[in-house]
């Protein structure tokens, strides 16, 4: 479930989702310096890092997909920028400095299956954010978890087969992927699972690890979640 599989194709068929409109709705409410430290946590082919980037900071991304990563480390290279990419796991991160403001956009907390997996990945990361500084990350409300039609999607002459189910805690994504290949297609398949988590429960859970809420933001059916590290 590390997306390796799909990963050329993450982009094709995410194409829609706005980073610059995602993070004009956040930044308002971050107190940073001039050239903030940023780390992407979930960075997938680094498309809010390079977002990041153009609004001045200085980067870090972690994901556990060296695909995703290899895609990402080339997109950022070709805009001019270099990157520092780690692969690890989030309940397992271990950094060296600490960040001005942690992201984890694109409900990549909701891809922790399991309570402890978000409570260590919480614990962890307070630890790599400054005091004064923000972690910053998505939700996916009950109600999108639980449209479960089956959709099909084509870019680029790419075909993407996608059935999903819900059981009200857990979800499945079922990826099918036709790509165009001299005169036939190759095909690949990923299963994607997510679980749904109530956001307040999330919010005792930072706040049991020392972080104070700054604010909850509703965005194309997901909560952002806003905390900062006191100084």
């Amino acid at each position: 479930m590390d997306y390796d599989t799909v990963a050329r194709d993450y982009d094709r068929f995410n194409s829609g989702f706005d980073y610059g409109d995602y993070l004009s709705r956040i930044l308002p409410y971050l107190d940073l310096p001039d050239t903030p430290l940023a780390l992407d946590c979930g960075c997938g082919t680094g498309s809010l890092m390079l977002e990041l980037f153009r609004r001045g900071f200085d980067c870090s991304g972690v994901d556990a997909s060296p695909e995703m990563l290899d895609i990402a480390f080339e997109k950022l290279s070709d805009a001019g920028y270099s990157p520092h990419l780690m692969c690890q796991s989030l309940p397992e991160i271990d950094l060296y400095g600490a960040y001005h403001g942690v992201f984890s956009s694109m409900d990549t907390v909701n891809h922790l299956l399991e309570k402890r997996q978000v409570k260590a990945f919480f614990r962890r990361i307070y630890h790599f954010t400054e005091p004064g500084g923000y972690f910053i990350f998505d939700l996916k409300d009950k109600k999108q978890f639980s449209d479960t039609t089956p959709q099909i999607d084509e870019e680029d002459g790419a075909t993407l087969v996608l059935q999903k189910s819900f059981d009200g805690t857990y979800a499945c994504q079922r990826l099918t992927v036709f790509r165009p290949d001299a005169d036939t297609y190759r095909r690949a398949e990923e299963e994607i699972w997510e679980r749904w988590y109530d956001p307040s429960e999330l919010r005792s859970y930072l706040q049991s690890v020392g972080f104070h809420p700054v604010r909850t933001i509703p965005y194309r059916g997901r909560k952002i979640i806003i905390v900062r590290r006191p100084l």
